[in-house]
């Protein structure tokens, strides 16, 4: 292994451990607004787990799905939480 492969390697088990953390701190945690902001923490931690992936293993889709996600990622979630925090009114 390269540096540069040993530097991405310790940084997706960074990024793993944050995505663990996030997802027991949704298991644990009562509150709505809590839980919705943690499932985007969850979404972008497993999206930029793929893209440093990538970086050493060369996919042919594979930043077609960093351009999916940050749509699905930028605006979905955006909209979600503003229903969430204002309870369903508009």
């Amino acid at each position: 292994m390269t540096p540069f492969e040993w530097i991405l390697a310790v940084c997706i088990a960074i990024m793993t451990a944050c995505l663990v953390s996030g997802l027991v701190l949704v298991l644990r945690t009562s509150d709505v607004l809590t839980k919705a902001v943690l499932s985007d923490l969850v979404f972008y931690t497993m999206i930029a787990i793929f893209l440093t992936w990538t970086l050493t293993n060369p996919t042919s889709i594979g930043y077609e799905v960093a351009l999916l996600a940050a749509i699905a990622g930028g605006v979905l979630p955006t909209l979600s939480m503003a229903r969430i925090i204002s309870k369903g009114r508009r």
